[in-house]
């Protein structure tokens, strides 16, 4: 059964432009895409960068999971949930700014950015007060969390990812 994925957020683009930003991405998901797969048969193949891809497609929701048997074990198994996108967002080139300017952000850059917004946050703080803090924008905010494998939002809060 095929789905579409509609984007009509604006900071959504983000991690839909890093989903997809390397061989190693695509061709996990596209192995996902084809049939349910578990981490370990990921990681045998593509090694740590595609585990790495397979958390974070689990992290943006772009596969569903469910639990199969292995040699008696119980294993997570994953499949792309999605096959198509719906893309439709309305925005202000400010907006649009604060997007790529996270989207396209250099690695060193970032991981800069997300390593000190990690210490920052301790067990969990509100997101204005780290837009505050670093004085970024509140989309920036919302484009580094979904661009961060190690960072995400409940409620208000920012939060450490457990992997």
């Amino acid at each position: 059964m095929t789905q579409a994925k509609l984007i009509n957020d604006i900071t959504d683009l983000v991690w839909l432009m890093r989903a997809f930003d390397s061989d190693v991405k695509r061709e996990v998901f596209e192995e996902v895409c084809n049939d349910w797969r578990r981490m370990e048969e990921i990681e045998e193949k593509y090694g740590e960068e595609g585990s790495d891809a397979l958390r974070f497609f689990e992290k943006v929701k772009l596969v569903e999971t469910r639990w199969g048997m292995d040699g008696g074990k119980a294993k997570k198994e994953y499949h792309a949930f999605y096959s198509s996108f719906h893309i439709k967002v309305i925005s202000s080139v400010d907006m649009l700014q604060d997007v790529f300017s996270v989207a396209l952000m250099d690695d060193a850059t970032f991981n800069d950015m997300e390593n000190k917004i990690y210490k920052f946050i301790g067990e969990g703080e509100l997101g204005r007060e780290v837009e505050r803090h670093f004085s970024i924008t509140s989309i920036q905010m919302k484009c580094i969390v979904k661009r961060s494998p190690r960072l995400e939002y409940r409620g208000m809060k920012i939060i450490k990812v457990e992997n």
